[in-house]
């Protein structure tokens, strides 16, 4: 069928929705690993659009084999996998019990795909996911497709071809924390210059070190890094409001609110319910297992920063208020024993150096 779509100039649309290829001696035995491959193969010589949508799983060969498309939209509860957590678990930790744990180092959600750009688009769902108003769910795929659709239609077949290649070679070259460049060929040994720390508990690890070491409050490093999180912060809540397809709602609520509003006075009650609507909604997606990771980094990291500057500010006081109430007499002696105890150090020394000339 896609031979005759593609004979014919017809754009091909695939819905995956399959938990993968069934691993069985029998089905083997039929062929079924050299039919996707097969299959592979010759989607990668189409020279027609194709748009691939993930309506709910999408496992392993069974959903590659109809998934190499120009376009791959995912619905946002969906997930796309290699193999599945409990499968991954059974192999790395001899346990299915480890399947959250596999869910989250496999990166299979729609919002994961879409940051490591293997996913184009991610389509909102309603409320309690797409069968809680399938009508309303189907408009927004059908949309999605005519969106796709539309900017794929511009594109000959060279040009359709070539954009392939570049989707593809994005992905085999994604590399953490580095903008990769898709048409340029590269050695991907990672770099020798010193990087920041991608990961959470180093980052957490320098910054713990430098907030204790800081000899007072205007240290520039520590307080660099302090007003950066804030900014980090901010891009991992756009991108999450951007995912969830929350961000249009929120402009909208940015539109209907007074222009010059007056402070410390509270929302009206419709606005008000609309901002706890979209914040409720974000917990929810939010409390997500293996969802908005870098958010969820990005939330911890402030919080333990906050909670060791508060740590440094209580004791900065605590050592202010001891010094008030040590008596100028006691200070005085205090100082004295010091260069008296330092004198003596001196001394010591040097008639160590002297008896042992």
């Amino acid at each position: 069928m896609m031979k005759y779509a593609d004979h014919h100039g017809f754009p091909i649309v695939t819905f995956v929705d399959t938990p993968g290829a069934f691993a069985d001696l029998r089905y083997e035995e039929l062929g079924q690993g050299e039919a996707i491959a097969h299959n592979l193969r010759t989607m990668f010589g189409l020279k027609v659009p194709i748009i691939t949508i993930v309506t709910g799983e999408g496992g392993s060969g069974g959903a590659l084999a109809i998934g190499c498309a120009n376009k791959l939209l995912m619905l946002e509860n969906s997930a796309f996998y290699v193999a599945s957590p409990e499968a991954c678990a059974a192999i790395l930790w001899k346990s299915s019990q480890a399947a959250p744990k596999a869910a989250e180092k496999l990166r299979i959600t729609a919002q994961e795909h879409y940051r490591l750009k293997i996913a184009d688009a991610i389509i909102p769902e309603p409320l309690g996911g797409a069968h809680a108003d399938p009508f309303w769910a189907s408009q927004q795929i059908k949309h999605a497709i005519l969106e796709a659709m539309r900017e794929l239609g511009r594109m000959n077949s060279e040009q359709l071809l070539h954009q392939w290649m570049l989707k593809f070679r994005y992905i085999g070259g994604f590399q953490e924390g580095i903008q990769v460049e898709t048409e340029r060929k590269r050695n991907m040994k990672p770099s020798e210059a010193k990087t920041r720390p991608a990961d959470l508990e180093s980052e957490l690890a320098d910054l713990r070190k430098k907030i204790l070491e800081a000899k007072g409050p205007s240290d520039p490093i520590t307080t660099q890094a302090l007003k950066k999180l804030p900014e980090d912060l901010d891009t991992e809540l756009t991108k999450a409001f951007i995912a969830m397809g929350s961000d249009d709602r929120i402009e909208f609520l940015k539109l209907e609110m007074p222009r010059a509003p007056i402070p410390n006075q509270p929302l009206n009650k419709s606005l008000q319910e609309k901002a706890d609507k979209i914040m409720q909604e974000f917990k929810q997606k939010l409390s997500q297992p293996g969802a908005y990771l870098g958010l969820k980094q990005k939330l911890h990291t402030v919080n333990v920063a906050n909670r060791f500057i508060k740590l440094k500010n209580k004791s900065e006081k605590l050592k202010t208020e001891v010094n008030q109430k040590i008596p100028t007499t006691v200070k005085a002696k205090i100082d004295c024993l010091k260069t008296a105890t330092e004198k003596l150090t001196m001394g010591l020394f040097g008639y160590r150096v002297c008896g042992g000339s």
